[in-house]
């Protein structure tokens, strides 16, 4: 072939390979850009003009720093000096998440894809820049799609949680009002029978001389027959929801009041009473009749708990409950048996009692919690096996009340009881 002939086939391999590595660069998806060892953009495919702005003509001979936001484009030809003086590469070979600037300021995240040639006539690098703004918008819509589940999940506890503490209230409040039909209807039906016993025995006590041998039978009946009818009270005071009779009522007053009745206990069981209250405290406006009754329950169960003797506290001051009112506070503490792990969560509950057989109804704290709640308040209990039990009843201070009546510390409010019954 002629050697004419030989260039002419040469030139066409050339232009052909020249025209499909331009449709290539015009059609590809992707920006691609190629510089020299100077950094100059030396091509700019039609992709890249879309994507930063900037037509080919404007930007072929510039630095490639021009389609970069700080600190990027102060930096870029540091990191080509470098690389052209140790070969170490920085990007190049790999890809990576960047910023770039079009035309109009902008800036957007890219990922770019740096590869490297060695050519005649000098070294080209060749950048594929993929435009990231989409994939990470779709990725901060599905981080505040995790954080919006995230948070409907946590919401969705809290209710699912509050949805079981009203369905054990609700399944408690039940229990309780057939346990209260039950208590009434077994109480009215004992109370006749029981009456007409009492008044026959009392009668045959009468006619019977104190030193006849039947006396002392006669007596334990009529003793039994008490004991009989004190259990019917605490059924009805049980299954009882009349209405209070609300007063203003001095607390420390009653519960010294309601001490003075058990004093006689006191002194055959070698008790020591020891009485704390802060004065000045407000009043509380509730059933006085009804707080006695409670006060009552809470001394006789100190009392029985302490069968060799001991010592029995009461306390009576205000602080600010955790959840920011201010509360009065009852302390009923003892030094006796004690109550078991065990059993502390069980203890309000009804016809539930540690005593001995015959020795205690399993009444007096359910009566005590039910008053209690009823006026607003809390009753909480902790306990030591051989070393005594706390009870300690909260009531609501009224808002009218002087809040310079705090006699304790705030910090007693993180007193570390045991909440049983609730």
């Amino acid at each position: 072939m002629p050697e004419s002939s030989a260039a002419d086939v040469r030139e066409d391999d050339a232009r052909r390979r020249e025209a499909r590595l331009t449709a290539i660069l015009d059609t590809a998806v992707d920006a691609i850009i190629t510089i020299d060892e100077a950094g100059r953009i030396e091509s700019f495919n039609p992709a890249a003009e879309r994507l930063f702005g900037y037509p080919a003509g404007e930007v072929i001979g510039r630095n490639v720093n021009c389609l970069m936001p700080e600190p990027y484009a102060s930096e870029h030809d540091c990191y080509l000096a470098r690389y052209l003086a140790t070969g170490d590469p920085r990007i190049i070979g790999i890809g990576r998440e960047v910023l770039g600037r079009r035309k109009d300021g902008t800036t957007f995240p890219i990922d770019l894809a740096v590869g490297e040639a060695k050519t005649p006539h000098g070294r080209v690098f060749s950048g594929i820049v993929r435009d990231l703004t989409e994939r990470k918008r779709a990725e901060e819509e599905l981080r505040a799609s995790n954080r919006n589940l995230e948070g409907a999940l946590a919401e969705l506890r809290v209710k699912n949680e509050e949805v079981k503490a009203m369905t054990q209230q609700l399944w408690q409040a039940a229990k309780l009002a057939t346990l209260g039909e039950l208590a009434a209807s077994i109480a009215h039906e004992l109370n006749n029978p029981l009456a007409t016993v009492s008044l026959r025995v009392e009668a045959l006590l009468t006619q019977t001389p104190a030193d006849a041998p039947q006396r002392p039978l006669l007596e334990v009946v009529e003793q039994e027959v008490e004991r009989m009818a004190g259990l019917v009270a605490n059924l009805l005071q049980f299954s009882r929801r009349g209405q209070a009779r609300a007063s203003t009522v001095d607390i420390p007053e009653e519960l010294l009041r309601t001490l003075d009745l058990v004093r006689h206990q006191l002194r055959n069981r070698r008790i020591e009473p020891a009485y704390e209250a802060v004065p000045g405290l407000p009043a509380f406006h509730g059933d006085r009749q009804a707080l006695r009754q409670v006060f009552l329950n809470l001394l006789v169960n100190a009392i029985d708990a302490m069968p060799e003797g001991g010592t029995l506290t009461l306390r009576v001051f205000a602080e600010r409950a955790a959840a920011g009112p201010r509360v009065l506070v009852v302390e009923v503490a003892d030094t006796g048996v004690g109550i078991p792990d065990e059993h502390l969560a069980k203890v309000m509950e009804p016809f539930f009692t540690t005593k001995e057989e015959g020795k205690g109804t399993g009444l007096g704290l359910a009566v005590c919690r039910r008053l209690v709640h009823e006026h607003q308040g809390a009753i909480h209990l902790r306990s030591e096996v051989g070393r005594g039990t706390t009870v300690r009843v909260t009531l609501p201070v009224p808002s009218e009340a002087n809040t310079e009546h705090l006699g304790r510390s705030e910090a007693r409010a993180g007193l570390d009881t045991t909440e049983t019954g609730s």
